[in-house]
């Protein structure tokens, strides 16, 4: 049923239909209990392994790090849609917080790419999701290039992809903040505790974003593999540590509900996700990425050339 529809179609319907899941939206300060635990366990590993062997800290990063990355990073995301607290500025503070191990400033930045995401899904030139067309053309169908491209992927997900978006950051107090408090927390760690502390704290955001269950998430939500949605739901293992940000269909359904509460809203309104197409497996998202030629990096819906008509003032 779901899958013909858009976001705000199922979203209308199931507000006339499901009226109870209005009691689902807002945020859930819980998050910000969970946040402080999990900096302080990043921080304490990367203390813990500072003068470990490098294949140690390879391990650590890959089985541990890049989960507790991955779990700020949504953190991040939560605040970005002001899912932790009610005010902006302690969503923002929030999520500068649950930035500090991740090594680079990508909190205030990530808030304003994402909203524009929401705004503009699929639109070249808004959307910092959609890979470019130069991008898409030098990776191809093929096994080698894609999997290159999963290893750069922490790259060109996070600098190439944004570059590409025409509506630029604004260079404000937060973004100042934002850049002050990781340099300074980088520069802590890597005076206080050596060059080990630093490697595991960057081996753990590069595979939280890379190749890695976790970073799998970024071909999971958007690529087509075989049945044509806007979005696509991941429901795994992954969920329970992961504040269930693999139900990517229900959060762009209702971007207002918090993390901890998407699994109530698909309960809530199962009949309107039957039959969608979802993963179960990260491991096989990957696989099937890379092997299967019928998928791509343009194996998604993309928008070409309403830039100027749904945002004017973007290409100014």
């Amino acid at each position: 049923m779901g899958e013909e529809w858009s976001h705000r179609q199922r979203r209308i319907a199931m507000l006339r239909d499901v009226p109870q899941v209005r009691a689902l939206f807002g945020p859930c300060r819980a998050t910000a209990l969970f946040t402080a635990i999990i900096v302080a366990c990043q921080f304490g590993l990367a203390w813990g392994v500072a003068g470990a062997s490098w294949w140690l800290v390879l391990v650590l990063a890959y089985a541990v790090g890049a989960f507790l990355a991955h779990f700020l990073n949504v953190v991040i995301h939560e605040c970005s849609h002001n899912l932790v607290f009610r005010s902006t500025p302690l969503n923002k503070a929030m999520a500068i917080f649950a930035n500090l191990p991740n090594l680079l400033p990508s909190a205030i930045p990530f808030r304003h790419y994402h909203l524009l995401h929401h705004r503009f899904l699929g639109h070249h030139g808004m959307d910092a999701d959609v890979p470019s067309r130069w991008e898409i053309a030098l990776v191809g169908r093929g096994r080698f290039g894609k999997l290159m491209w999963l290893l750069a992927q922490p790259f060109t997900y996070s600098v190439i992809n944004p570059l590409a978006v025409v509506r630029r950051i604004p260079f404000d107090r937060w973004l100042i903040a934002n850049c002050i408090a990781v340099v300074c927390a980088s520069t802590a760690v890597a005076c206080g505790l050596g060059s080990g502390a630093i490697i595991y704290l960057a081996l753990s955001v590069y595979f939280s974003v890379g190749p890695h269950p976790t970073g799998a998430h970024i071909l999971q939500e958007h690529i087509i593999f075989g049945v044509r949605q806007e979005t696509y739901s991941y429901y795994g293992p992954v969920n329970a540590i992961s504040i269930n940000h693999g139900l990517h269909v229900e959060h762009h359904d209702f971007p207002n509900v918090a993390g901890p509460r998407l699994a109530k809203l698909r309960d809530a309104a199962h009949r309107y996700y039957v039959g969608q197409f979802h993963h179960r497996s990260r491991w096989g998202t990957m696989w099937r990425f890379v092997t299967d030629s019928n998928v791509g990096l343009d194996s998604r819906l993309i928008k070409e050339g309403r830039t100027r008509q749904l945002f004017p003032s973007a290409e100014r």
